[in-house]
């Protein structure tokens, strides 16, 4: 039922959405001070972002290189870096990357920021890799779509396991965000075709909608290149 109240009013819901981030707006959560531009996903407007922030803060991450893929306006990234990661930040919205760098020079929270498709401009290893994927099966128009849409087949998922495959095969963690509202069962077996397989961690539900944190497990013996 959830799922047919949402089709429904979807369309409303984007467009609403689309006016209201027209301009900057301020968000201030968890002691950060936050800028969101026009064009980046917002990262208290929907659950995802503050589930995922909130599960990486009871990890311990002092010391530990960490990457968040796909970071919109940094709250993932910079709630890693206040406790005591060395962060680095990557989108493939230039509007993200301008509003990574203006909400870490607010913050007073060093991170180093990437301009990247996937892991095409980050070869180094990372200890820990957080992302708040787009999951919803459409064909993304823009940048601003792109956050939310993976393609109609999950190419964008398709795109992402063979790497994050060899970097799970080289000792990294990632978590993952997914909300109960998408396919998980396909995003499950793309994931598993490419050697891995998602771990549920963690569920919170707020507003009547879970978000589940994944982990990921080796399923097979895939030989890997050093990333």
């Amino acid at each position: 039922m959830r799922r047919r109240i949402l089709r429904l009013l979807h369309p409303l819901l984007r467009r609403a959405y689309s006016w209201w981030s027209r301009k900057p707006r301020r968000f201030r959560r968890d002691g950060l001070d936050l800028i969101v531009l026009p064009s980046v996903f917002h990262p208290g407007y929907f659950h995802s972002t503050g589930a995922l922030s909130r599960y990486i803060r009871k990890e311990d991450l002092k010391g530990r290189t960490f990457l968040e893929l796909g970071a919109g306006a940094g709250r993932v990234a910079l709630t890693a870096a206040r406790a005591g990661a060395i962060v680095t930040a990557s989108d493939i919205n230039p509007a993200a990357i301008e509003n990574l760098k203006l909400n870490s020079e607010r913050n007073q929270l060093p991170i180093s920021v990437v301009e990247s498709d996937l892991f095409d401009r980050l070869p180094q290893h990372f200890d820990v890799i957080a992302i708040n994927p787009p999951y919803y099966a459409r064909d993304p128009r823009n940048d601003i779509e792109r956050a939310f849409f993976a393609g109609g087949g999950h190419e964008y998922f398709m795109r992402l396991f063979p790497t994050l495959a060899e970097r799970i095969a080289h000792g990294s963690q990632v978590y993952m965000v997914l909300s109960e509202d998408v396919d998980l069962g396909s995003i499950g077996s793309i994931a598993e075709d490419h050697g891995i397989t998602p771990v549920p961690l963690w569920v919170e539900r707020r507003s009547g909608e879970a978000q589940f944190i994944f982990g990921f497990e080796q399923v097979l013996d895939v030989p890997a290149k050093d990333p």
